[in-house]
């Protein structure tokens, strides 16, 4: 089937259609093993490149073909295509010589061109190859002929008087997909492909896909190839997807369209019952690294984290990390490197979104992320991708991407069981997004009684006309967004008006431009303008089991001021001081303060939005604390003005005669028992105003010879939380865990060791 012996081809996600629920249950990942194997393969690859190209594969035997060979430039193309995609600069010295010898080369194949025009693609509109591309894109236009499938070769037959039914014959689906996905590389950077172009290609796969079980072989009636199979049906779906996008796009102006093409639902459905992670089902291992190749594609294309039940990047990532030699390579080839570099690559990439699939009308513009996230690749050149979550799977799967994008054009039917899933994944860190497509006065109702359930606490009112996510970036005209915030941060975020349409629809107008601007805006507004996790990587942690070494008490107090804006910021603390230095935080509350207990609770933590008063019998309760022994860990959650105004006439009133102010860098508490404290970082909002300083600035109140009150009016709970939001005044993630972690340590009076 695969003659070249290595061929790499990208797609960035961009659609989805109506399919079955895909389910599984949350598991480990390592990360940072996947980052490991990519620079392994990468250096792998480099070691084997010389004077701008690397060895091409001519006949059998030879080590360089030489330019006649119909595959010359191929191998070059391929790994200079996968490097691009795992982040290699395209202005390096190494890659600059690549691009120029691959300019310089008279490719004479399909597979060389079309693996060539992948490279022009990655290199974006503006890049001085961009002149190459059209070349490439125009020639494998020409080439497909009237039936819309390739060969190896050009099908000069189809275009020079010759039988244009011989050249037909020659055809095969491995070629064919590679030369497509190549035209459509083409076309998303400005080259105009004739419609007509996509009509014949889609015919031909049409025709080729088996009816019997929905897959795709090599080539019809040919004698070792006519059973689907995995990685043929990989190419078959992921070019079907194409053809949907180019040819079906404008049937989504209404609501009511058909999101159901049957023949990828009939391949997606074979997909979910044949697919396999450590080998090409239906073929064993042979060309298991081509079909990975095509699995990370379809995935994408599709949109969809699960295959049947498997999580499909985690499950062949994992064996392909297992299988890598010591030398980077996979089986020593640079063909199948390439593949598997491309694929932990792709596949790793973050994803910004995850639309939400629930019984109803989930998926009314199927194009709409796919064409958002594209667009903010583009524009900020910024690997984003996107992904279908089913609403049946656990919470803690749904945090590969921070936005759960819920879209409907009627009133959706949670249950309390989803109700409780929603509230959980915001409680968590993440953000709903939802939109009412066809602007649908049904799905607006239902979700604002949906959203007085999942936050009883919070009202949804319309958005400021100065909110930050109106000009983060762009200047919005239109600001109809509505939303839900804990004081801290935005919780929901609703559009009473559709934005879908224009996303769907890839809208170039001036109305269209706004719609993605705020798109844009979303996310930056978010992820801190950019912070984002790659694939896998939840900002959630799984506990493991330990032995302590130690156990830290906490109380939380009630008062009238939002005591409680991020209920779960102390659980993923708790869960992170087990994990890395088996100490058990047990954190009881929100506790009155006359309830409050030094003996059992040496530390009592407090944090609001909002401003709040003590009355005097408040204030000899916390007093009585303090004096037994007790120690008050105070932070202004979001870095709130108001509350830090009232903490500190709260702290006048129950140690008049304490110390009040800062704790300089050097106290034991930032070297408390070992763990050192250096240097923090505060969010990107708020570093400048603290001249981007890398000291803490915590305030204290010197009682007895002790710090009695610990106070810091920079935001620490939504760090422990861990999740990036634009506008919060306080400290990153990292360092907001290991302030509180010596904070605690000092106010339990422990001396414990790293």
């Amino acid at each position: 089937m695969f003659r070249i012996g290595c061929v790499i081809v990208i797609v960035t996600v961009f659609l989805t259609m109506a399919g079955p629920v895909r389910a599984q249950s949350t598991q480990q990942w390592d990360a940072q093993a996947v980052e490991k194997s990519i620079e392994k393969a990468k250096a792998y690859i480099w070691s084997e490149w010389s004077e701008g190209h690397w060895p091409e594969l001519g006949k059998p035997g030879q080590r360089d073909g030489g330019p006649q060979q119909r595959n010359y430039g191929g191998v070059t193309a391929s790994c200079a295509y996968a490097l691009l995609a795992a982040g290699e600069s395209p202005q390096t010295p190494r890659m600059k010589k690549t691009l120029e010898w691959l300019a310089e080369v008279e490719m004479l194949g399909t597979y060389a061109r079309a693996l060539r025009a992948n490279v022009w693609g990655m290199l974006g509109r503006d890049s001085k190859y961009r002149r190459f591309l059209k070349k490439d894109v125009d020639w494998l236009v020409e080439a497909a002929g009237s039936h819309g499938a390739y060969s190896y070769t050009y099908a000069r037959g189809d275009h020079k008087g010759a039988n244009p039914e011989a050249s037909k014959r020659l055809y095969d689906n491995s070629n064919s997909q590679f030369a497509v996905m190549s035209v459509w590389a083409g076309s998303r950077n400005g080259v105009e492909v004739p419609r007509e172009y996509w009509k014949r290609v889609e015919k031909h796969w049409l025709t080729e896909q088996n009816s019997g079980d929905g897959g795709w072989a090599y080539r019809k009636g040919h004698k070792s190839h006519v059973a689907s199979y995995g990685s043929m049906t990989a190419a078959g779906l992921a070019t079907m997807f194409i053809c949907f996008d180019e040819l079906y796009r404008e049937e989504f102006i209404r609501c009511s369209a058909e999101t159901d093409y049957a023949p990828i639902v009939r391949g997606l459905d074979w997909m979910d019952k044949n697919f396999i992670a450590f080998r090409n089902p239906g073929k064993g291992g042979s060309y298991y690294y081509y079909y990975l190749y095509g699995v990370e594609r379809v995935g994408l294309a599709s949109g969809y984290k699960y295959f049947g039940k498997k999580d499909w990047y985690k499950l062949c990532a994992s064996n392909l990390i297992k299988r890598q030699a010591s030398n980077g390579s996979w089986g020593g080839r640079l063909c199948e490197t390439s593949f598997a570099l491309l694929f932990l690559a792709r596949g790793q990439h973050p994803v910004l979104f995850n639309k939400l699939q629930y019984p109803g009308s989930w998926n009314c513009r199927p194009r709409d992320l796919a064409n958002l996230t594209r667009r903010i690749v583009q524009t900020f050149e910024k690997e984003v991708n996107w992904q279908i979550i089913p609403l049946s799977v656990p919470v803690e799967e749904w945090h590969d991407a921070p936005i759960l994008y819920i879209s409907g054009a009627k009133a959706p039917k949670f249950t309390d069981k989803d109700i409780e899933s929603l509230r959980k994944f915001v409680h968590q860190g993440g953000v709903i997004f939802s939109e009412a497509a066809c602007s649908k006065g049904a799905f607006n109702s239902a979700m604002q009684k949906y959203y007085a359930k999942i936050f009883p606490n919070y009202e949804l009112t319309r958005l400021p006309m100065e909110h930050p996510i109106y000009s983060i970036h762009y200047k919005v005209r239109k600001r109809r967004l509505m939303g839900i915030s804990n004081g801290v941060r935005l919780l929901a975020i609703h559009s009473p008006v559709e934005v879908s349409l224009a996303w769907q629809m890839n809208a170039t107008d001036r109305s269209g431009v706004d719609v993605f601007n705020l798109g844009a805006n979303i996310y930056f507004y978010v992820t801190d303008k950019g912070s984002l996790r790659n694939r896998g990587v939840s900002p959630w942690p799984i506990a493991q089991k330990f032995t302590p070494t130690e156990t830290l008490k906490v109380a939380l107090i009630k008062h009238t001021g939002n005591c409680n804006p991020e209920p779960m910021a102390w659980e993923r603390f708790s869960i992170l001081m087990g994990n890395r230095h088996k100490i058990a935080v047990k954190v009881t509350g929100p506790t009155a303060i006359a309830e409050l207990d030094a003996a059992n609770q040496p530390a009592a933590a407090m944090t609001g939005t909002a401003a709040f008063s003590f009355d005097a019998e408040d204030c000899r309760a916390l007093r009585k604390y303090i004096d037994a022994g007790g120690t008050l860990i105070i932070d202004a959650a979001g870095g709130s003005n108001a509350f830090s105004a009232s903490v500190e006439k709260v702290i006048a009133k129950i140690l008049p005669e304490g110390r009040y102010g800062p704790i300089v860098p050097g106290h034991s508490l930032y070297t408390r028992d070992g763990f050192v404290i250096k240097k923090i970082s505060y969010r990107k909002a708020f570093s400048g105003s603290v001249a981007s300083s890398r000291k803490p600035r915590l305030r204290g109140v010197l009682y007895k010879g002790r710090l009695a009150i610990i106070f810091s009016r920079d935001d620490l709970t939504a760090g422990l939380l861990g999740y990036p939001c634009w506008g919060l005044r306080g400290y990153e993630p990292e360092s907001a865990f290991a302030l509180m972690r010596n904070i605690l340590l000092y106010a339990s009076g422990k001396t414990l060791k790293e």
